[in-house]
């Protein structure tokens, strides 16, 4: 197998493309990927400040070191939600490869020192649902406190379409008319989100890593394990096994031609933290409010 390119020897073929890559040319090709897909869809300009919510694993560690690699002013934050291990030494080998700073947040800080699984144990709710919630508060509180205007996360390709397929399947049209690469601000207490690595697959992320020496964490959350995206995820792989860019098509489409619009909704600040929300106590507050009567404090 001979890289397209310059007929050396090829590390990956990727059929979506029709197309194989040396590791020089490979590694081209992921980061003019990623800055096609950031000026495509207008995530990012260089004089942003860029926080990228790091979990340890590949897709995370990734978009940090590429975007770090790009120039972009970029640092990394991971959030401690007690579900997992705490990828330390990932972590300080990340640290020691871009130019930002990896930050550590703990959620016990946050949330009268209990961990998520603890916190849904109390509120009878499920760990994935709890852990969601706060992370998205935790991330967006911590990017507009400490002066980042955006928030990348590291969601692939894989992702993006079986969280598609489940929202088409089920007609969730709010998860539908939300689900595009970058949530632009709506408000002041909002960041904007974007997700660089939306257009490239978790196998190509995987090799981008192992070709650059970028650690990784091997842990999952073992609360995943029985997610229904994780089925949706399957079948569409089944599917792009035989038809090779099916994902590509099935997001990119949905994206340049989805009629779907967000609901028009009232946001208020929230009267107990000032969050951005349509009530008024956001979900964050009322969850710890919840968890507050259960303990008696």
């Amino acid at each position: 197998m001979k890289c397209k390119k310059c007929s050396s020897t090829a590390v990956i073929k990727l059929r979506q493309h029709n197309v194989s890559y040396c590791e020089y040319h490979f590694n081209e090709y992921f980061e003019k990927r990623v800055e096609k897909t950031i000026i495509k869809y207008n995530m990012c300009k260089p004089e942003d400040r860029i926080l990228v919510a790091v979990s340890g694993g590949k897709d995370s560690s990734v978009l940090l070191y590429v975007l770090d690699k790009m120039g972009y002013r970029v640092d990394g934050v991971f959030v401690d939600m007690g579900t997992v291990t705490p990828p330390h030494e990932e972590l300080k080998q990340l640290q020691d490869l871009i130019r930002g700073q990896v930050y550590y947040l703990d959620v016990r800080d946050y949330f009268l020192g209990l961990t998520i699984p603890e916190v849904s144990k109390i509120l009878r709710r499920s760990t994935c649902s709890v852990c969601g919630t706060a992370r998205r508060y935790i991330l967006n509180r911590y990017a507009l406190t400490a002066g980042y205007n955006v928030l990348a996360m590291g969601h692939n390709l894989d992702d993006e379409c079986a969280v598609l397929l489940g929202n088409v399947l089920n007609w969730h049209i709010g998860y539908l008319s939300r689900q595009k690469p970058v949530l632009h601000r709506t408000h002041s207490g909002f960041v904007k989100k974007i997700k660089p690595l939306v257009l490239l697959t978790g196998r190509e992320i995987y090799a981008y890593a192992l070709l650059n020496h970028i650690p990784c964490s091997k842990e999952n959350c073992p609360f995943s394990k029985n997610a229904s995206s994780l089925r949706y995820k399957s079948g569409i792989n089944e599917v792009e096994r035989y038809h090779p860019g099916t994902k590509l098509r099935f997001y990119t489409e949905f994206v340049k031609k989805s009629p779907f619009e967000p609901e028009k909704v009232t946001i208020r600040s929230c009267s107990v933290c000032g969050y951005p929300t349509t009530e008024d106590i956001c979900a964050f507050c009322r969850m710890k409010a919840r968890v507050k009567n259960a303990l008696g404090k």
